[in-house]
């Protein structure tokens, strides 16, 4: 494959003041993770999403992806017939076009991959072992959210990675832990969100539990708490001069998120309704508006809620007694608890007369808590989103032009980084091998003639 420079047809956009200062922001070199190298041995969205973020920061983060195996969530083989029969990531390409190299073009990918680097490293090889226990040796983090035993079964277990390296932080993300009875299921975030009770209460309202689909909040929920660990990690690194192992068990993160729910069960002997839409101390749904497929969310807190609420629907004309007084229910806390689905009924009528812009600006005006329910296309041509310039725009040639999700955060005094928005599999070969490790022209090369090292993956 002809070496190509990603960033050639994608100059860095001028510096912009960000939102929270006016002040000279720090180059890229003074980042706060500048220096600190990432050996990235993640999958899917979990572990990609939380290195991501430490990219972001400014760390060097290296992928080691194997050329024997799917490891961008595409196969090498996948085509455009091939994924029209199956349905299999479909869409989900430029052109809803796999080819060519499918494992560079995906959008799953493609999100997670900004700043990332990209070396080919087979580790069921003896090779491609000792190339990685190489890079660990001069690395600061490894992270990797494979099925528990996975590192154990490749001959890299953390125990072994910390006697080569006593400075190594070692992530690893078990969906279950490391441990007890569940320690080796396998599965994605659906299956564990039924095991930690998130499934329990996921359905539309009066339907079986997770009637709502496929609900991935384990994958949402992780980055951010792994990424905030190996920061923790390293900073305690600092004063001990010791690495370690981080434990992270992604169902006990996840079910941190519904511990009131936890609670209420023990205190109040009560299992969590599933509501849908709804919230149990707010009378609260989506509303379709008179525009097809255009929703609205609103809440109502409390009595001025409803009050502001009431006055605007009685906008459209004196209602009929039977709709006075169903209206006149909602004047409590309790008649809203006690009516919400025929309240809810009568909002719906009135939403239903008027676009998404409409309800939102009436009901915004008043101070009623609404807001549309925006889809893709929507969010991209938000003035709200394009005023704080939170798209970036980039060129990969696997790709094209296009703009990609920003940051989730932003910080006084420096940006965060944005270098190319992917790596192409295997684009850094040269620099991991020759550079990082240091290996000798001859043994690099007699890699590369063997198929240990390459820029195709294949499946």
């Amino acid at each position: 494959m002809t070496k190509v420079n990603y960033l050639e047809s994608a100059p860095e956009p001028p510096l912009t003041t960000n939102s929270v200062g006016t002040d000279q922001r720090r180059p890229a070199a003074e980042l706060p993770l500048a220096g600190i190298r990432v050996v990235d041995l993640t999958v899917v969205w979990s572990g990609p999403g939380a290195t991501a973020l430490l990219g972001d920061l400014g760390a060097e983060v290296i992928r080691l992806e194997g050329n024997n195996r799917m490891s961008r969530q595409a196969s090498a083989r996948v085509t455009r017939e091939s994924f029209r029969a199956s349905g299999y990531h479909g869409g989900t390409y430029p052109d809803r076009t796999p080819e060519p190299r499918p494992y560079d073009r995906t959008a799953l990918f493609a999100w997670h991959a900004r700043n990332k680097l990209s070396a080919c490293c087979n580790l069921e090889t003896p090779e491609g072992r000792q190339a990685a226990l190489d890079l660990l040796a001069v690395s600061d983090v490894l992270v990797e959210n494979n099925s528990n035993g996975t590192l154990e079964k490749l001959g890299l277990g953390h125990e072994l990675l910390l006697q080569h390296n006593p400075r190594l932080v070692i992530a690893r993300m078990p969906p279950m832990g490391m441990t007890g009875p569940m320690s080796n299921y396998l599965g994605y975030g659906p299956n564990f969100n039924s095991l930690v009770g998130i499934a329990a209460m996921d359905g539309y309202e009066g339907e079986p539990p997770d009637s709502a689909g496929e609900n991935y909040h384990m994958d949402e929920a992780a980055p951010a708490g792994l990424a905030f660990a190996v920061l923790a990690a390293l900073w305690d690194r600092e004063n001990t001069g010791s690495g370690g192992l981080i434990e992270f068990s992604q169902a006990e993160a996840v079910m941190a998120e519904v511990g009131e729910f936890v609670i209420d069960a023990q205190l109040n002997d009560r299992a969590p309704a599933i509501r849908g839409n709804t919230d149990p101390h707010l009378l609260q749904d989506v509303f379709e508006t008179a525009r097809d497929d255009r929703w609205v969310v609103l809440s109502i807190r409390d009595d001025r809620d409803w009050a502001a609420l009431t006055d605007a629907m009685a906008g459209l004309g004196e209602p009929d007694p039977a709709d006075r007084r169903v209206l006149t229910d909602g004047n409590s806390a309790e008649g809203r608890r006690l009516h919400s689905r025929r309240l809810r009924d009568e909002i719906a009528r009135w939403v239903r007369t008027r676009t998404a812009d409409q309800v939102v600006e009436q009901l915004q005006a008043v101070g009623v808590p609404a807001g549309e329910v925006m889809a893709e296309d929507r969010l991209l041509a938000d003035e709200h989103l394009a005023a704080r310039e939170w798209f970036v725009s980039r060129s990969h040639p696997a790709v094209g032009r296009h703009r990609f999700p920003g940051h989730p955060w932003r910080a006084d005094g420096f940006d965060l980084a944005f270098g190319r928005p992917l790596p192409s599999f295997g684009e850094d070969n040269d620099y991991v091998y020759t550079e990082v490790l240091g290996y000798p022209a001859e043994r690099y090369q007699d890699l590369k003639r063997r198929k240990l090292v390459t820029d195709e993956q294949f499946a």
